[in-house]
């Protein structure tokens, strides 16, 4: 996953697929065979936008637990700031629209977006993040904790059951 960034705003995709087909999210894709998580995050920014990527930095490792189908899912997010000024190029993956950051809040997006965002964005250090799913669908969310590095750990939210 990549959050590519141009002073205050971000480049996101409109899904048109599963997973999250009709939410808003972040540039990415599954590593291939042999790739690293560098590599296929360069190689994904390209294919899905039309842009290149000199230096993603890596800012989050997010696992994300399903309860009811016990996976783990294991997702490297990057930051990035395209190296050329050219507009994105659609592609089958979905709509690109350059999102200003306090207009996050007013579209369809995955309900972990807003909680992480400003915590990937801001930091200097590579935070390692926690998603509890009651099943396969993103929307199910119901714990979303930073668990490291440890000055940094806290709850960003809980679904509390009735």
């Amino acid at each position: 996953m990549c959050f590519l960034h141009a002073d205050t705003r971000l480049l996101l995709l409109h899904r048109r697929h599963s997973p999250n087909a009709g939410l808003w999210n972040g540039i990415g894709g599954k590593l291939n065979s042999g790739e690293d998580p560098y590599a296929a995050c360069i190689r994904e920014v390209a294919e899905e936008t039309g842009l290149h990527i000199d230096h993603p930095l890596l800012r989050a490792v997010i696992v994300i637990s399903v309860k009811s189908t016990g996976e783990l899912w294991v997702l490297f997010t990057f930051t990035a700031a395209p190296t050329t000024p050219e507009e994105p190029v659609a592609s089958e993956e979905g709509e690109l629209r350059w999102i200003e950051l306090a207009a996050l809040q007013t579209l369809p997006v995955l309900p972990d977006l807003p909680l992480l965002l400003p915590h990937v964005l801001s930091t200097t250090e590579v935070l390692t993040i926690r998603l509890d799913l009651n099943n396969d669908d993103a929307t199910s969310l119901v714990r979303a904790e930073i668990v490291g590095p440890a000055d940094q750990a806290k709850v960003l939210f809980e679904l509390h059951s009735q």
